[in-house]
């Protein structure tokens, strides 16, 4: 007979409503996924602490799939790295996370009068495509 330990989560793809709950909650960051979009654990990392089960709104994560038990030294590791992701990603600016596509150029700057311009007709665009929609 297999213990409890030796089960993994699993997310029932039917029943996942992506709220993200599960994801904050777990302590090794098996769950991996983004709001509204499904969510799925990596069994691998999963040490079955069913936080994820407890949060879930829709009950849509078990303990079914059978997995290797992680031992206590690798669980506190991947704790650990989680806290350190988290505590880098508070301290770095959200620009240097997540930098812009295509660099920025001060030489090329534009006047406040002509910024202010093309607010205006983004702004009217976005009128007439609310107005064509109706």
């Amino acid at each position: 007979m297999q213990t409890k330990q030796e089960y993994k989560a699993f997310i029932d793809e039917e029943s996942c409503i992506g709220c993200g709950k599960c994801i904050r909650v777990c302590p090794t960051d098996a769950i991996v996924g983004s709001k509204q979009v499904l969510h799925t654990i990596l069994p691998q990392l999963c040490t079955s602490c069913s936080n994820c089960i407890n949060t879930c709104p829709t009950d849509c994560i078990t303990l079914s799939t059978l997995g290797t038990t992680l031992t206590e030294s690798e669980e506190l590791v991947l704790t650990q790295k989680k806290q350190q992701r988290l505590s880098h990603n508070q301290l770095v600016p959200p620009t240097i996370l997540f930098p812009r596509a295509m660099p920025v150029n001060n030489t090329n700057t534009i006047a406040p009068k002509d910024r202010k311009q093309s607010i205006a007709d983004a702004i009217a665009r976005v009128k007439a495509k609310k107005n064509l929609a109706k």
